[in-house]
């Protein structure tokens, strides 16, 4: 018969068993759903598959940050108009980021 003591030691591992199964099971879900909506075939291993997966990531990364760095400007320049410090960071944050998301396929291929 399980004692409270018992119970008290194996449900720690059990509730760990769970999440480890939980984990993996939802990190594969995870997996094949952004391979699937990035267009990378099945087939693909190695380099190729990355290579595929960065095309295919890109763009709708860029259009993203694309639309929210004239926002971020003018964030940072009402920052630095009202006597900010963060306010260069910002600017200078958004501009990196959109430089480097847009040199991304140059640098993969």
């Amino acid at each position: 018969m399980l004692t409270v003591c018992r119970i008290r030691r194996v449900l720690p591992v059990v509730a760990g068993s769970l999440a480890v199964a939980t984990l993996l099971v939802t990190h594969r879900v995870v997996v094949d759903l952004v391979m699937k909506a990035a267009g990378i075939p099945k087939n693909a291993a190695g380099l190729g598959g990355f290579v595929n997966g960065a095309h295919a990531l890109v763009t709708p990364a860029l259009v993203m940050v694309a639309a929210i760095a004239p926002l971020a400007l003018v964030a940072g320049g009402l920052v630095l108009m009202f006597g900010g410090r963060r306010g260069m960071q910002i600017v200078g944050t958004s501009l990196g980021v959109l430089l480097l998301l847009g040199s991304v396929t140059a640098l993969i291929d």
